[in-house]
């Protein structure tokens, strides 16, 4: 993509809903990454559920906002929440280059936590898609990141009933192993409403010191909690790199349990194979649309 120009993200064929981006090295930096394989599932995710399934998208972890303007070109309209900073900065100045797509897109300054509170940020680099409230997370070995800001955070159950959810709404939630906290507290919430739900999981940013067996041990615990938190769906989604999104029923699951759940994935820039659920699943009461 090019900024100031009409875009498209790359490789997707989806030259009708393309936006403007701001003139700046970090809307480059976050377009390179709206470029890539793992955002290419998520668009065609967009594309079958907004389309034809929901007519809102509420987003935790809004980033630069190429997700919520992509989603506010197929006439959604998007309830976009990014804590961090200079995220937000970044965020509001792609949505202000878009008039026609920004009446549709209401940013919020805060994220979501089980708890009411303010906790500290911490960062890598400038405008860090992978921001977390984790300050030790693993890439190739144990990284610490800087303190980037204090900011605050606001109980995800209460934000989604002040929203308004219910079947035609997408939730679409990527916050950097925040996740793991979030999903337990929203279980009651989310088995009464039955929204969609499109979710990146992060288990690599959950790191208990320096025993790698108890930090397999966390993230097995923490996907268990996270599986009953969304067992109330029909439905699971997982994309297959040459198949696209595949879907698990209800009579499948014991299966997926056995062959996914609990079987090591290796995830590029990571050092150590990740057991439960990794990169973006998505969770249903509805059947998932063909693909158009």
């Amino acid at each position: 993509m090019q900024s100031m120009n009409a875009t498209q993200p790359a490789g997707s064929g989806r030259g009708e809903r393309a936006f403007r981006v701001a003139p700046d090295g970090l809307a480059e930096v976050a377009t390179q990454e709206f470029s890539s394989g793992p955002a290419e599932c998520t668009l065609q995710f967009l594309d079958r559920v907004l389309l034809r399934c929901c007519c809102r998208m509420v987003e935790f972890g809004a980033y630069a906002g190429f997700s919520a303007l992509y989603a506010a070109s197929l006439g959604t309209d998007v309830f976009a929440f990014e804590p961090s900073p200079a995220s937000h900065e970044l965020l509001a100045r792609n949505v202000s280059e878009n008039p026609e797509l920004a009446p549709r897109i209401r940013l919020f300054r805060h994220g979501i936590s089980d708890v009411e509170c303010y906790a500290p940020l911490y960062a890598k680099g400038p405008a860090d898609a992978d921001a977390s409230i984790f300050r030790e997370v693993e890439r190739q070995g144990v990284v610490c990141g800087l303190p980037d800001a204090i900011v605050p955070l606001r109980d995800a159950a209460a934000v989604l009933r002040e929203v308004g959810i219910d079947e035609r709404t997408l939730v679409k939630i990527d916050i950097a192993g925040a996740e793991y906290r979030v999903l337990p507290g929203l279980a009651g919430l989310l088995a009464e409403r039955k929204p969609w739900l499109h979710v990146s999981f992060h288990p690599f940013n959950l790191v208990a010191g320096a025993d790698p067996y108890r930090t397999a041990l966390l993230r097995l615990r923490s996907t268990m909690q996270a599986a009953e938190a969304l067992a109330c769906y029909r439905f699971i989604h997982v994309h297959d790199p040459e198949d696209g999104w595949c879907t698990i029923g209800s009579s499948d699951r014991m299966d997926f349990l056995r062959h996914y759940l609990l079987r090591a994935k290796p995830i590029p820039h990571i050092t150590s194979p990740q057991y439960g659920f990794v990169h973006a699943l998505a969770f249903s009461d509805q059947a998932l649309p063909p693909d158009a």
